[in-house]
């Protein structure tokens, strides 16, 4: 898969791209730096999914993505297209099979108008009504409601299946099951994507019932009456009646059931006989009602769900591929201006450790730096920055060395500053602790979603990690699920 590809899906481009990143790691960071500005240069949008898929064209005709990520993507649209056509057939064959029962007629007892509506639109109420649950934003109180409705959901439980029969194991593939995906973006996609499927089948049952009821009223001698244990008179039934028709009453008033049709289509099954003939005749004027609470009930707020879930998707498909770090990353590379190196640079470096008072970044390309753990020395760091990451530094502070007071102390200050990139100096050859990673997520709860929260390992002699460290780094951060947050370790030596 390439960007030469003719007319790729989003949902493709947001897994491969991320790939080819992924496998492009291994380039030497000034390459990647340099390439990144030099495309850049030529983009002159600012959307950033713009940016990228423009930046996509130019890089990926350098290199194809991976042969297992070309394979596993391939397999991920198969399942989507397979899973969507599933729920139509499922969807179709249930809603054909539901209208061909409650319309059943063997002409002796006409039609219970009661059934068909509890049938067909009560009990589709109610399931709209779980649905919209389910589209509600994950709060406290609702997520238990929604696991627990997601897990019985047509679509999730179709995505499950196939993953298992094909037997998917790549941990990418969980953005197909809601339950098994990891990070918000992922987690958000799935459960848009269960949702337009369950959709689906619910507008293919609801096309079937009223392309089925039709093909039974136009083409069989359907009777229909109404019969229930509940103490109902034709009053009651009216009023009902009237209710249901508030939304079409005015442009079809035939779909609205008359006094006199409700009492004289009233049946009981201990009657010693069913209706005559001549009266079976006269209660066919049910079924416009009927078709018209279907209709409005049933299939019309399922497309409406359906297109408003697609839109979501939609949505949750750009953030699949702008929230993964890999991507924020390859934004930040793209953003950040050429730094010619010189003797002033590196000897009046700005910034000083815990400064109180310390200015906002000079301008969007400078970052703050927070060195973690006393990771390199206080003076080395706007240099080491400089020379590594070709990143000017504005400021700099101490942090995980003090008590936890200066550290909320400094999480406010940096709060003020609104950083747009955050870099933390971390002791390479240290496993990452618990202590770091509550750190982080208070920094990130300080300076936004928006700012690029960067993890910098740093060797002893303040070189970049070695290999074996640079991959315990890089699970770590990935473990965190912070689509602003990543690891990078910069040049060798010094550009």
């Amino acid at each position: 898969m390439s960007a030469s590809d003719p007319q790729p899906s989003l949902f493709a481009q947001a897994l491969a791209i991320p790939a080819w990143l992924e496998a492009d790691g291994a380039t030497p960071y000034d390459e990647r730096l340099h390439r990144e500005r030099r495309i850049a240069a030529d983009i002159d949008a600012r959307d950033p999914l713009t940016r990228v898929l423009r930046w996509w064209e130019r890089a990926a005709a350098t290199r194809p993505v991976p042969a297992a990520d070309t394979t596993l993507i391939a397999r991920l649209l198969r399942a989507r297209r397979l899973i969507s056509l599933l729920m139509v057939l499922l969807g179709g064959a249930a809603g054909a099979a539901a209208a061909l029962a409650v319309f059943h007629y063997d002409g002796t007892w006409p039609v219970n108008v009661v059934t068909v509506l509890a049938s067909l639109v009560l009990l589709q109420i109610a399931l709209i009504v779980l649905t919209l649950v389910l589209m509600l934003p994950q709060i406290p109180g609702v997520r238990a409601v929604q696991d627990l409705l997601g897990g019985l959901n047509p679509g999730a439980l179709a995505a499950a299946a196939y993953r298992r029969l094909r037997r998917v194991d790549d941990s990418r593939a969980d953005v197909l099951v809601w339950h098994e995906a990891r990070g918000p973006a992922a987690s958000r996609f799935a459960r848009w994507q269960m949702l337009v499927w369950s959709q689906t089948a619910a507008v293919a049952f609801n096309a079937a019932v009223v392309l089925t009821a039709i093909a039974l009223i136009a083409f069989t001698d359907l009777a229909f009456g109404w019969s229930t244990t509940l103490r109902l008179n034709a009053d009651r039934v009216h009023r009902i009646t009237q209710t249901l028709s508030l939304p079409w009453r005015e442009f079809w008033p035939a779909a609205v059931p008359g006094v006199d049709l409700i009492e004289a289509s009233r049946f009981y099954r201990l009657a010693s006989a069913p209706p005559s003939r001549t009266v079976a005749s006269e209660l066919t004027g049910w079924w416009p009602f009927l078709l018209a609470c279907i209709l409005t009930y049933g299939l019309l707020p399922r497309v409406l769900m359906l297109t408003f879930a697609s839109q979501r998707l939609r949505t949750a498909t750009r953030h699949l591929l702008l929230d993964d770090p890999r991507t924020r990353a390859l934004l930040d590379r793209m953003d950040t201006a050429e730094i010619q190196l010189g003797a002033t640079d590196t000897e009046n470096a700005p910034g000083t450790r815990n400064e109180l008072a310390a200015a906002p970044p000079a301008s969007d390309a400078d970052a703050l730096a927070i060195v973690w753990s006393h990771a390199l020395p206080d003076e080395s760091v706007p240099r080491w920055s400089l020379q590594h990451l070709q990143r000017r530094v504005s400021s700099t502070y101490a942090a995980g060395a003090a008590t936890l007071d200066a550290d909320r102390a400094l999480l406010r200050q940096i709060a003020s500053l609104q950083p747009r990139a955050t870099l933390i100096f971390v002791r390479a050859w240290e496993a990452p602790l618990l202590d770091l990673q509550d750190f982080l997520a208070d920094l990130r709860t300080a300076v936004g979603r928006e700012c690029s929260i960067i993890v910098v390992p740093v060797s002893a002699d303040q070189s970049p990690p070695t290999r074996a460290q640079q991959s315990t780094w890089s699970r770590w951060t990935a473990r965190l699920a912070d689509p602003a947050l990543y690891m990078e370790i910069g040049l060798e030596s010094g550009a």
